[in-house]
């Protein structure tokens, strides 16, 4: 067993290269990649993971070539596909953010926003319940597992060594970022409409009867409208996260596959 480990100067560069992919990635996939993770685990799963996937490889001629004439340009590559693969699987997370704001400013919660030692900023509770909400429906369907069999299949599909870099779907991540905000929007749309119908009735309200405060009226209300429809909209949105992973895995596999 030992004898798989002993390498040469050509797999050690080529190791360095697996090493780069995975630890590129493991800084940026969702759930795990965030800050609240230990850095010393990041490091030793990335050094697990391309321990175990390198004595898998086969590597070429063209490939041990390319390793010493072009290392740079290698280890740019491998680390942009492993941050690309970590960030578009962080878009189904960004629907939810999206979706969380949106309900937030509706029920004028905005101001009251927290630190989020997970993504380094300031967040509102909404966006927070929502983003831990997808993150237990993520990790219920094993979606990291789903992540991790990505990254490996990535080896076979992107070979490592090889000085090729595809840009023709790059436009498609526009795509990407406009169906995320659609959905965001279509999450958080049965509340942000229905507190606009409460508001209208509260501005008809206030002008029938005027020492009526309807400023002040108008806060409670809409926090306790808000607070019932995320309730009573639960259900659907737990419906539709399942089409939507499945979605986006579906759409990361074909831009990787791109390159």
């Amino acid at each position: 067993m030992t004898e798989v480990y002993r390498f040469s100067e050509n797999e050690i560069l080529l190791f360095s290269m697996v090493l780069l992919r995975m630890s590129a990635f493991v800084v940026s996939w969702p759930v795990f990649g965030t800050e609240l993770t230990i850095h010393q685990v990041k490091v030793l799963f990335a050094l697990v993971l391309a321990m175990v996937i390198f004595p898998t490889l086969q590597w070429s001629a063209p490939q041990m070539a390319a390793v010493k004439s072009d290392l740079f340009l290698l280890a740019v590559r491998e680390v942009f596909i492993g941050l690309s693969l970590g960030y578009l699987a962080r878009m189904f997370f960004f629907a939810f953010r999206v979706a969380g704001e949106m309900v937030s400013q509706a029920m004028g919660l905005s101001a009251a926003a927290v630190f989020n030692p997970a993504l380094g900023g300031h967040t509102t509770a909404v966006e927070q319940f929502y983003v831990a909400l997808a993150s237990l429906f993520y990790l219920g369907v094993n979606g990291h597992h789903m992540l991790i069999s990505a990254l490996v299949r990535t080896v076979e599909i992107v070979p490592v060594a090889q000085l090729s870099l595809n840009v023709s779907q790059f436009t498609g991540i526009g795509h990407m970022v406009q169906e995320v905000i659609e959905l965001g929007l279509k999450f958080s749309a049965p509340v942000v409409v229905s507190i606009l119908v409460v508001n209208l009735i509260l501005g008809v309200v206030g002008k029938t009867v005027p020492q009526l405060n309807v400023l002040i009226t108008s806060f409670p209300i809409n926090i306790m409208v808000g607070f019932f429809l995320m309730l009573v909209t639960l259900p659907m949105l737990m419906d539709n996260m399942g089409g939507f992973l499945e979605s986006s895995v579906f759409k990361v596999f074909n831009f990787v596959k791109a390159f």
